[in-house]
């Protein structure tokens, strides 16, 4: 009851994509009828939304014969061969990109209030914009990828990383 007074409409059925990740799918026992109206809501992006329930039905199966069922839509989304199952794939694609919260989008925000100072002034947008994503995703292996590509600044890691 909570969950729909707290969330949306469109976002309790966006949720319902979840049930796709294998892990969900088998231990939950789903049933196509659950996706409904999340098929609705994104009929127009499906590439044949009138083949749903059989398609549903065979990836059902097949993550029932895995041995180790994937937990997260990021893994899921590589187990599922486009080609077989294509508004499986649709539908995994934008639950893998759905926002579940605003943290990054806050994130970002704060970010961009530290950067926005005096040195704001002197430099253009696009160099902005690089600091920011070089901010926001510090945790990710850009830095290392940078220091590979250029080979003089191989300072430059000893020094964040200390």
């Amino acid at each position: 009851m909570e969950i729909d007074t707290q969330f949306a409409v469109v976002s309790t059925k966006c949720m319902k994509l979840f049930a796709l990740v294998q892990l969900i799918l088998c231990e939950k026992n789903m049933q196509v009828s659950h996706l409904q109206g999340v098929v609705d809501v994104y009929k127009n992006d499906l590439p044949s939304p009138e083949l749903i329930d059989e398609e549903f039905f065979a990836w059902k199966l097949k993550s029932q014969q895995m041995q180790e069922r994937p937990s997260t839509c990021r893994n899921a989304i590589k187990l599922c061969a486009k080609e077989h199952f294509p508004n499986i794939y649709v539908l995994l694609k934008i639950a893998c990109t759905l926002p579940i919260t605003s943290c990054e989008c806050e994130r970002s925000f704060s970010v961009m209030r530290r950067l926005n100072n005096y040195m704001r002034a002197s430099m253009n947008h696009y160099r902005l914009s690089s600091l920011a994503l070089l901010h926001i995703h510090y945790d990710t292996e850009l830095i290392e990828k940078f220091v590979c590509l250029h080979p003089r600044r191989l300072e430059l890691k000893n020094i964040i990383y200390n």
